[in-house]
């Protein structure tokens, strides 16, 4: 665990200030970040908040299941609150710890509507959100430029929405992260065939949305990763998937809480470990 921070880049590695006085400790070649002292209580409060796109089913639905046994408390965003019946029994068990809000990722309005719906801080946000649009055996040759243009918009604008949206209540946390649910088909490196053309392709972008926006966040010790859930039993991962959505968001929440500024920028697999993913 890392001490409450404040971030400033230096060229050359990842650099820690701790402690009244700053020191430089190199650790990695990736990009720098400064730790050091301010005027804050403590690392971490008694409860995280969390927000979650998509949360009305599939991974989405699981992790604010999940979390709210975990004592976080969830902020659960879907598009349609009227239908999400079974995330509006959970609220209704859980009514401290979750709340149901009205957030379609693909609307400037609605994001920003959704964000001053909210006056606390949030220290999680998780962007999963998502859509396949396409079957996946296209080519290039015949499939459809829409499916493009609702991949982008949902899996790459739609981070990026919510991103800007809701930085404010970031800045507020003692520990503010952000979880970018990519796929290894979103890597560039392990490409080997032409299959789901549009959600590969906004993967990859969103993975380097994740990359660049760690940067930009990195002075203000807000960490951002690029992480996948696994290949999940879900309506778009499909029955013949790797795991449950259950098991992907377990292995999701104790990444959740490990995910420190060491790892910004980085693409993690679902138990929060780099390595397994490149770009």
């Amino acid at each position: 665990m890392f001490p409450r921070k404040s971030f400033g880049v230096r060229g050359g590695g990842v650099v820690f200030c701790i402690g009244v006085h700053s020191r430089l400790v190199s650790v990695s070649r990736t990009f720098a970040v400064r730790i050091c002292p301010d005027r804050s209580d403590g690392y971490l409060g008694p409860m995280e908040n969390v927000l979650i796109t998509g949360a009305n089913r599939g991974i989405g639905y699981a992790l604010a299941k999940a979390l709210v046994t975990t004592n976080f408390r969830v902020f659960a965003g879907c598009r349609d609150t009227e239908h999400a019946v079974t995330l509006e029994k959970l609220s209704a068990s859980h009514r401290d710890l979750l709340q149901v809000l009205l957030l379609d990722v693909s609307s400037d309005e609605s994001v920003a509507a959704a964000a001053n719906a909210l006056s606390g801080r949030v220290d999680v946000i998780i962007n999963n959100a998502g859509v396949m649009p396409e079957r996946g055996e296209e080519k290039i040759t015949n499939i459809d430029f829409d499916h493009f243009r609702n991949a982008f918009e949902i899996n790459v604008l739609g981070c990026a929405r919510v991103i800007r949206s809701f930085l404010p209540h970031l800045r507020r946390s003692n520990r503010p992260r952000i979880l970018n649910l990519s796929s290894g088909l979103g890597s560039i490196a392990e490409r080997d065939n032409f299959n789901y053309y549009a959600y590969a392709v906004s993967k990859a972008a969103l993975n380097m949305l994740t990359r660049s926006v760690a940067f930009e966040l990195a002075p203000e010790g807000i960490t951002i990763v690029a992480i996948s859930p696994g290949w999940v039993r879900t309506d778009m991962g499909g029955d013949d998937a790797d795991i449950s959505a259950e098991e992907s968001a377990e292995a999701l929440v104790e990444a959740i809480q490990q995910i420190g500024p060491n790892l910004s920028g980085q693409f993690l697999d679902r138990f929060g470990r780099a390595g397994k993913y490149v770009w």
